[in-house]
């Protein structure tokens, strides 16, 4: 009797026990686990691998003895070192300063009119002066033309100066109209050898039969001339039928010049309009060209460069050379 309720004491307190312990577990008491057992069998198979590993606690908590194999990094090539700058050659791009130093550098006007001035209103007889390069026996001869180019006036007068030397020179020129009309005055020089114009100027003014004159300024003394011819040079022989143009100038219709080359008797033996290479219309600027001829014998010739007007399609400009021409 006294066995059975020491078995059925023994009993209860295990029942207790079990169903106390999940109450402790969940109110937060934490129990130490168990220590698996591996059986000897399976612990000769791992060779003893198994039994050396941590637990899993460990796991967390510990650092791995061992680095797990990664992708090698590779480091960045380092960036090229900057190389110094080398100089490159650039062509000079022109400047205003440049352009003046080209423009002061040019002869002055070979015949310059300083009165009247463009866009002067004047009546007859108007009077006309100026200064110009020495000339062959120191002539010169002044036109007035009307809008259309006719001729309405014309003289000849000296430059007052001695043989060889530049000077100044003056006229009076009558000339006869009804009513008021725009015309030009044109100072130009000639060729003992043929008679050819070898270089003109001109101003654009308003011509009157009565009435007050107005009078503007006109071209200052230092102007520099409208039309230089830097190539051929005077006096230069030239052959083989190719003759090189180079100058610089100004051109009064969208910055084109006409360039012609006459034989001995004044003929043109070719002409060829030119562009001048300026930075903007109305101003100065270089012109080449080139000019293929042909002839049979050596003869005296002459290149001209002419401005043409475009208000009556005449000269209102013109530059020449006197060359030797061979075959």
């Amino acid at each position: 009797m006294r066995f059975n309720r020491v078995r059925q004491l023994l009993w209860l307190l295990a029942t207790v026990g079990s169903l106390l312990l999940p109450l402790l577990t969940a109110c937060g008491g934490e129990t130490e686990p168990a220590a698996t057992t591996i059986p000897a069998a399976d612990e000769a198979e791992s060779g003893g691998a198994l039994a050396a590993a941590p637990t899993a606690a460990a796991t967390e908590t510990a650092l791995p003895t061992e680095v797990p194999p990664t992708e090698t990094a590779t480091a960045p090539p380092p960036s090229p070192t900057p190389a110094e700058p080398t100089a490159t050659a650039v062509p000079p791009t022109p400047t205003p300063a440049a352009a003046l130093e080209a423009i002061a550098a040019r002869p002055p006007e070979a015949i310059l009119i300083q009165e009247p001035g463009p866009g002067s209103r004047v009546v007859s007889p108007v009077r006309i002066a100026g200064a110009a390069d020495p000339t062959f026996e120191q002539n010169l001869v002044v036109r007035l033309v009307d809008i259309d180019g006719n001729p309405l006036a014309q003289t000849p007068t000296m430059i007052a100066a001695e043989l060889g030397q530049r000077g100044p020179f003056s006229v009076e020129l009558p000339f006869s109209i009804t009513g008021e009309m725009p015309g030009f005055i044109q100072v130009f020089t000639t060729s003992p050898r043929d008679g050819g114009i070898t270089h003109l100027a001109s101003v654009a003014v308003f011509l009157a039969d009565a009435g007050p004159e107005e009078i503007n300024p006109g071209l200052e003394a230092a102007e520099p001339e409208q039309i230089e011819i830097r190539q051929p040079q005077l006096g230069e022989i030239v052959s083989g039928g190719v003759l090189q143009v180079d100058g610089f100038g100004l051109a009064s219709f969208e910055a084109t010049l006409v360039v012609e080359l006459l034989d001995e008797a004044g003929d043109t033996l070719v002409q060829l309009p030119v562009l001048v290479a300026a930075p903007d219309l109305g101003e100065p600027g270089s012109f080449s060209a080139e000019l293929n001829y042909s002839i049979d014998n050596p003869q005296p010739g002459r290149l001209v460069v002419r401005d043409i007007s475009p208000a009556f399609g005449g000269d209102a400009h013109l530059a020449s050379v006197e060359l030797q021409l061979e075959p």
